[in-house]
């Protein structure tokens, strides 16, 4: 059997191999696989099989065939290939784009920051608001 390294399989085949211990800690039963989402609530997820998990966070791995299109119903950031249109990590309303750029982590990593310095100054911009109006001690 000619096992190669995730370099390996990045250069010969386009796929990235990515494990850090996920598929151990599946096995294990650290990390549980639900079935999909069916539903978002203000704290928890409704899934398709009824269940509802009361969460903090929701981390959704679309995967590198992106299926953006077909659960995400807005089109302002997102093309119908699945890829943010443009500028690329940017949209309406809070909604930011990671990992779309097709350059592996150092672009994720690129995006991260953008969109960490895009709240940020969002954050900035409101407190200097307050502190203009007077209602901030």
């Amino acid at each position: 059997m000619n096992i190669q390294s995730p370099l390996q399989v990045k250069n010969n085949h386009g796929k990235t191999l990515l494990d850090i211990g996920a598929l151990k800690r599946i096995r294990s039963g650290d990390i549980k696989v639900v079935p999909g989402i069916k539903r978002f609530h203000h704290t928890s997820v409704e899934l398709i099989d009824g269940d509802i998990l009361e969460l903090d966070a929701v981390v959704l791995a679309t995967g590198y065939c992106s299926k953006v299109p077909y659960w995400l119903q807005e089109s302002e950031l997102f093309g119908k290939n699945g890829f943010p249109k443009g500028h690329g990590w940017k949209g309406k309303g809070g909604l930011y784009a990671a990992g779309f750029t097709r350059r592996g982590l150092a672009g994720v990593s690129a995006d991260a920051t953008k969109i960490a310095q895009d709240i940020r100054n969002f954050w900035n911009q409101e407190i200097n608001q307050i502190k203009k109006e007077g209602s901030y001690s």
